[in-house]
């Protein structure tokens, strides 16, 4: 079956994970003029038909001619910056942002971060972060974004690691905020708190070359244990699968001594299987899968999935 809303195969099911996860949060609506569903945000393509063919009462008064009112075009505002969800995030991080800082939304990489090898192409800054937070003097200082279930798909997982080492080596560091808890002020505010208290972070360098594009993403810098294989897969150090197993590593592996022993030898060889086969699609894909049903084990185990702190 197709998905109503984009088309992608969606098995037995109406929607596609990526659209029922938006349907959820009120993002794609059943439409009461069209019967349709699309994108809340979107026009309805029956209204903008009968829309276009009639003339406003400015243009009427202005003497635009019926040729002109029933113009199509390619480019149109939108009606906000944020969807519904991320406006909840944006409402809260105001909020919780001490007073010398100042929020931006949908910041693109290339206006707070420098290529330093003045390359003729920078497709790679040409993506957009949810919200950069910089001083009063507008200094860069940290960026929040905001990650609905679609960024574990491949291709969002993609492009997460790749904005999170540009980060890292312009020394930026990133909070991944997970729609899936809804917005809980006080773990942002701890969130803001221990980023602005580590500033400035050490640099890590993950291009060597303008050609160095494929390097398996690097341990998180603040942390001493980081999840090698879990951390390439799932392309965050901060996500729900990551946080389960860290959970798991914690409370119940460095508790025996046969998990130490494991634990030792999976930080002797993680980095180097990662180093060697981390962008490699089917090493991914197989170890995707051999996780997300040891991840599923353990939630059913008991072991939470919630925000996680080493």
């Amino acid at each position: 079956m197709k998905c109503k809303v984009c088309g992608k195969e969606s098995g037995k099911y109406v929607f596609c994970a990526e659209c029922n996860q938006k349907r959820e949060n009120g993002e794609i609506i059943k439409c009461p003029i069209c019967g349709q569903w699309h994108e809340k945000e979107a026009p309805c393509p029956t209204a903008a038909a009968t829309d276009d063919l009639a003339p406003s009462p400015q243009q009427q008064e202005e003497g635009v001619t019926s040729a002109q009112s029933s113009t199509s075009f390619l480019y149109q505002a939108k009606s906000s910056l944020f969807t519904p969800t991320e406006k909840r995030y944006w409402d809260a991080i105001q909020r919780l942002l001490p007073q010398n800082c100042i929020a931006i939304p949908q910041a693109n990489l290339a206006s707070f971060i420098l290529r330093t090898d003045q390359a003729h192409y920078q497709n790679e800054l040409y993506r957009n972060v949810d919200i950069l937070v910089t001083d009063n003097g507008y200094k860069p200082l940290f960026v929040i974004e905001i990650n609905d279930q679609s960024h574990l798909t491949p291709a969002r997982r993609e492009r997460d690691e790749k904005v999170s080492k540009i980060c890292e080596e312009a020394g930026i560091p990133i909070i991944r905020l997970w729609t899936s808890y809804g917005v809980n002020p006080d773990y942002i505010q701890k969130r803001i708190a221990e980023t602005l208290a580590s500033l400035p972070v050490a640099r890590i360098s993950h291009f060597s070359s303008s050609a160095d594009r494929t390097k398996a993403p690097a341990a998180n810098a603040g942390s001493k244990k980081g999840c090698y294989v879990a951390t390439c897969v799932y392309g965050s150090y901060d996500c729900p699968p990551v946080w389960t197993l860290r959970r798991f590593r914690d409370a119940w592996l460095s508790k025996r001594w046969y998990g130490r022993l494991f634990i030792r030898f999976y930080y002797r060889t993680s980095p180097y299987l990662v180093k060697k086969w981390g962008h490699n699609g089917l090493f991914c894909r197989f170890c995707r899968s051999v996780l997300d049903h040891f991840v599923l084990h353990l939630k059913k185990q008991g072991i939470s999935s919630e925000p996680y702190q080493d």
